[in-house]
């Protein structure tokens, strides 16, 4: 195995973290990390042709900030959903090709995906701004203070010890939690004035009490842990019992046939594959868009009942997609959603572990649909913590696995606060990024679906993929490297009260303002007429193939959640 050149150091950014010696080019490190990531996945090729044929391009210093190679993984897991696609395109008989290509610079943009929309000159805030991007969260909308710095990092009442609060989708019952209620409103008339009453109420709690107050009533959160502190949990030891690419064949006694890919006039990897996406917010959005760009027809299920991510609307997130309104409460959708059930190859759950299982929409109520039909399931869960473990069924964002796991920790050493504090990273790194991964893992169901038959259940954790991050084989940058890729695109600096969505946009300002990264428009597609104006130009798909009709792209511009009435996939092929 290619192992990094890397020593353990508990003085620069903390317990737990491997520091690279030296500095390794951006492309040629994904070269190293790829041959890492497939010899850690059971069931990948081993085919040197294969992992040779991936072809790495891009400049050599990354272009996020800080230690954490996000940049050379998020191409790396690319680079593999490339390689799976191919072996699909080799059972179809449509190629012998053995080359992806990568772009390591387009793999750098990936992460902000959700900021990097242009509608018809506009770009930034003012997209979310426009008429024609509907509102599905209307407590952010209302510009409270309180609710915009209910989601930050926060010190405890114990001495070097912080804690990521959520206000997830209801900001209200989390701060009713610590004390604070909507009179307060009246007297709080900036953001910093509600980071202080926050933090003020949160340091009269110890930070086990506060994980305590949260777990109790079902909220979310986090102590900021170090990587050795979250290695150290009962959590983090489950969590590590799982590779990365964690799925399996179910149901042992099945005879269901091998199903192969089917010969049709849309030559790209997945044409003809059915995906029933149920999720909010970005990662398993993102991987049905990932799903999608590689031919599959995707079914988004929303309620406009429930509130969600505005940003994915207008951006590539919600490329290439079906997306349809069901009350699960109302007989009729839930009949609705058993027939897409019924039709579909695979599906992405998105939502809390047992959530769906609950209303008869779990793994095994699929396999039985399939097992009905003669047909094979992939279904994958992506949630937060991972598939067993005590915290497995609570709820948990991205901001919340960068804490738990240590990677805000990370950060806040990179950046040379106290030990304890953390900062979060740049971009919805971990949410982008488990997407991607989300979507390799049920490629690969997919891959071994049409080779060997029977159905396959898959978990994808956010929190899985920051443990990803920080492990010893992977690396840290040195000090001087995250010096440089500061010198270079002058990121303002930000702390531990830092907001994600208004982080990111300050993110792409700097590399526009001090390159020509965001500039470059072969990083894009342009929509034209789409719903949202007549020129939407969004983040286009990351993988290329030697020839263009096998070439990952979207058919269908980005549309608003619940757009669509209720269809069933198309059975033409």
């Amino acid at each position: 195995m290619a192992t990094a050149p890397s020593t353990e150091s508990r003085d620069n950014y903390g317990p737990g973290t491997y520091v690279d010696i030296s500095f390794t080019p951006v492309p040629e490190e994904c070269r190293r990390l790829l041959k890492v990531f497939a010899a850690k996945t059971p069931g990948f090729t081993q085919d040197q042709a294969l992992l040779d044929g991936v072809k790495f391009e891009g400049d050599d210093l990354p272009c996020i900030p800080g230690p954490i190679k996000a940049q050379a993984i998020t191409a790396v897991l690319h680079a593999m959903v490339g390689i799976v696609g191919l072996e699909m395109l080799h059972l179809r008989g449509e190629t012998t090709s053995k080359t992806t290509y990568v772009n390591t610079n387009h793999a750098g943009l990936y992460p902000a995906t959700p900021g990097l929309v242009t509608v018809d000159g506009q770009t930034g805030p003012a997209v979310i701004a426009l008429p024609t991007v509907p509102q599905w969260d209307k407590d952010r909308q209302s510009g409270s203070p309180l609710v915009y710095r209910s989601t930050a990092i926060y010190p405890t009442a114990d001495d070097g010890m912080w804690f990521q609060l959520h206000g997830s989708l209801d900001s209200w019952t989390m701060l009713q939690r610590i004390g604070i209620t909507r009179d307060a409103e009246a007297t709080v008339r900036s953001n910093d004035d509600a980071y202080k009453l926050i933090g003020d109420r949160v340091k009269t709690y110890r930070a086990r009490e506060l994980e305590q107050l949260m777990l109790e009533h079902g909220l979310s959160g986090s102590i900021v842990l170090s990587p050795e502190s979250w290695r150290r949990t009962e959590m983090g030891k489950s969590l590590a019992r799982h590779p990365l690419v964690n799925y399996a064949k179910r149901g042992d006694a099945s005879t269901l046939p091998p199903t192969p890919p089917p010969k049709l006039a849309d030559k790209r990897p997945l044409a003809g594959i059915k995906v029933v996406e149920l999720a909010r917010i970005i990662a398993a959005t993102a991987a049905g868009a990932a799903l999608a760009s590689m031919g599959a027809e995707v079914i988004r299920v929303n309620s406009s009942k429930l509130k969600d991510y505005t940003p994915a609307q207008p951006s590539s997130l919600m490329a290439g997609k079906a997306t349809i309104d069901l009350d699960l409460d109302d007989p009729a959708d839930h009949a609705r959603l058993t027939q897409l059930f019924e039709e579909a190859d695979v599906i992405i759950q998105g939502y809390r572990l047992g959530s769906f299982a609950r209303r008869g929409f779990g793994f095994e109520d699929a396999q039985k649909m399939a097992e009905r039909r003669g047909r094979g399931i992939v279904y994958v869960d992506e949630n937060c913590y991972g598939p067993d473990g005590y915290y497995a069924e609570r709820p948990g964002w991205q901001q919340v696995a960068d804490a738990a796991v240590g990677s805000s920790y990370v950060m806040g050493q990179a950046f040379g606060c106290p030990r304890g504090q953390g900062v979060l990273p740049s971009l919805p790194i971990s949410d982008m990024s488990t997407g991607i991964l989300t979507a390799l893992t049920i490629m690969c169901g997919l891959r071994d679906r049409a080779k060997f038959g029977g159905s396959y259940h898959g978990h994808v954790a956010l929190a899985g993929y920051n443990m990803a991050t920080l492990d010893p084989d992977v690396g840290l940058y040195q000090h001087e490297v995250v010096q440089r890729i500061q010198t270079k695109y002058c990121f303002i600096p930000w702390s531990s009260d830092v907001h994600v969505a208004p982080l990111y946009y300050n993110i792409i300002k700097a590399w526009d303002d001090n390159s020509d990264l965001v500039k470059d428009d072969d990083y894009y597609v342009h929509f034209s007429n789409s719903v949202f104006g007549a020129d939407l130009r969004v983040l286009a798909p990351l993988i290329k193939y030697s020839k263009e009709e096998t070439t990952p792209r979207w058919t269908s511009p980005p549309v608003p959640f619940c757009h669509h009435e209720f269809r069933s996939f198309s059975h033409s092929v």
